[in-house]
């Protein structure tokens, strides 16, 4: 990590309720180093004229002594950054001094990721003997590489499936996809790869890799 809290990931997610309404979820999702015990962790946003802090929650441990931390979004909120106190000093994730901004949706779903976040996973399945998956890039530039590096053996053999181009959120990260005969395969492993530039990003589920068994599936934010 590139500092002690990264902002990671925003989701927002309008759709009608069915009684002519809309219904909305939305959440921002906060890495930090875990320095002590006693921390806060919070969104710093704009919401109108004003600046608010959204207390975030403590989700799960990852490795390399980090922690995953959430906190609510209400599609009101304008630029962000990501604050995080802990041992007396704050430290901040502005995306460089140029904040994040928020991707408000409107009978949609927009996601955001954040700056150390090239790649993220977006959908993965695995059904019928093929696996599935969405994959969230942002757009460093026209020419690139999109895969899911898999295995069906733990890692004994090893097998790269390239992603296509599917389309550009408003939030300008694209959704790629990529599909992958796995036959009678009981347990998938994978991690998804981006090269471009000259460099190459992984996104790997902070070094423990995907997990998928056949019927089971994962979406935006929520890890197998």
């Amino acid at each position: 990590m590139s500092s002690p809290v990264v902002f990671a990931l925003a989701l927002s997610n309008s759709f009608p309720s069915g009684t002519g309404s809309y219904d909305y979820n939305g959440s921002f999702q906060v890495v930090v180093q875990n320095l002590a015990f006693q921390k806060q962790v919070s969104i710093w946003a704009q919401v109108g004229s004003s600046w608010h802090d959204i207390a975030a929650d403590f989700k799960q441990s990852l490795p390399g002594n980090l922690e995953l931390w959430s906190a609510p979004a209400t599609d009101s909120e304008g630029d962000f950054v990501a604050k995080y106190t802990v041992n007396a000093t704050t430290f901040w994730d502005n995306n460089g001094g140029s904040n994040y901004k928020f991707p408000q949706a409107f009978d949609e779903f927009a996601a955001l990721a954040g700056a150390d976040f090239k790649v993220v996973l977006g959908y993965a399945g695995l059904a019928g003997g093929a696996l599935s998956v969405q994959i969230g890039v942002q757009n460093l530039d026209f020419a690139k590489q999109v895969g899911v590096v898999f295995s069906t053996d733990n890692w004994a053999t090893v097998q790269t499936a390239s992603a296509g181009y599917s389309s550009t959120m408003k939030s300008g990260l694209e959704v790629w996809h990529a599909t992958a005969a796995v036959g009678s395969a009981t347990e998938v492993l994978f991690a998804l790869v981006y090269r471009v530039l000259g460099s190459e990003f992984w996104d790997n589920n902070f070094w423990r890799n995907y997990r998928l068994t056949p019927g089971n599936s994962t979406t935006w934010g929520s890890p197998p």
